[in-house]
């Protein structure tokens, strides 16, 4: 039988795009197939859901659609297994950070690739994901996987020069806002705040403000204005950040994610 969609690694992410997938009915149960080489993981994935699985890679490979989840790092392990399998044709969607559309084309030939970066909170339905397709993916494989994505947040269409600067903003993103959260919710603590009673303030503060930002229309410079009063507390901790350098702290951090990205591209490389 060949699938309509084949998913290959079903980690945390790979597990919150099939729920989006099966919340949706963006592709029927009866449609999908999923391959993960570890025995316990396919154990918990059967008892989860009413869904073909296998143990045999190459039964996901027959798909129109292969949705690729696995670990960057077991990339060239992949690329062995299925080098000698012909794929043209097939669109693969990959959601491995810093690895580009023109690596699958090199290695496997003439197929379309679909890249797509998520962040965590798609596990929510919150997400954010960035999308870019490789030189012979159609407007119809782009479609695809933004129809299987659909269900789990926003999502952009960039170029795909662009992706490992996404990847630092918002795949990486999260990461940044919860160690802000944490330090705030440890600074309070130290103060003898309960942590709970600091986490909800913390929490909740983050989550209305995102709201804000989003719902306002206005400039940050004007909101964070809107906070600030001459002489006031809020005046006092941002010259604190600022005499700290908060922005080029902040630009280093994300030129840091971005040469990773581009450290895990040559890393596939190195291992011809």
């Amino acid at each position: 039988m060949t699938y309509r969609l084949g998913i290959i690694g079903c980690g945390n992410m790979g597990e919150a795009l099939l729920k989006g997938i099966i919340d949706s009915d963006a592709v029927g149960l009866e449609e999908i197939i999923i391959y993960d080489k570890d025995s316990d993981r396919r154990s918990y994935l059967k008892s989860q859901y009413s869904i073909n699985l296998s143990d045999n890679l190459k039964d996901t490979l027959d798909s129109e659609n292969i949705l690729l989840a696995i670990k960057p790092q077991n990339l060239h392990e992949f690329i062995e297994q299925v080098k000698e399998i012909k794929l043209e044709g097939k669109n693969i969607i990959s959601i491995l950070a810093g690895i580009p559309t023109g690596y699958f084309e090199k290695k496997l030939g003439r197929l379309s690739v679909i890249r797509i970066m998520p962040n965590t909170p798609a596990l929510v339905k919150q997400g954010m994901l960035v999308i870019s397709r490789g030189e012979y993916a159609s407007q119809r494989d782009l479609d695809f996987a933004r129809m299987i994505t659909s269900n789990l947040g926003e999502a952009v269409v960039v170029e795909e020069k662009f992706q490992n600067l996404a990847t630092a903003l918002s795949g990486s993103g999260p990461a940044y806002y919860f160690l802000f959260c944490k330090c705030l919710i440890d600074a309070a603590e130290k103060k003898g705040m309960d942590r709970q009673v600091a986490k909800k303030l913390v929490v909740e503060t983050m989550a209305g403000s995102a709201a804000l930002i989003k719902e306002s229309g206005r400039e940050l410079d004007q909101l964070i204005d809107m906070v600030t009063s001459p002489g006031g507390t809020t005046e006092k901790a941002l010259e604190q950040f600022r005499a700290w350098n908060i922005e080029e702290m902040v630009r280093s951090a994300i030129e840091s994610a971005i040469g990773r990205a581009h450290e895990l591209e040559r890393l596939q490389d190195s291992e011809e």
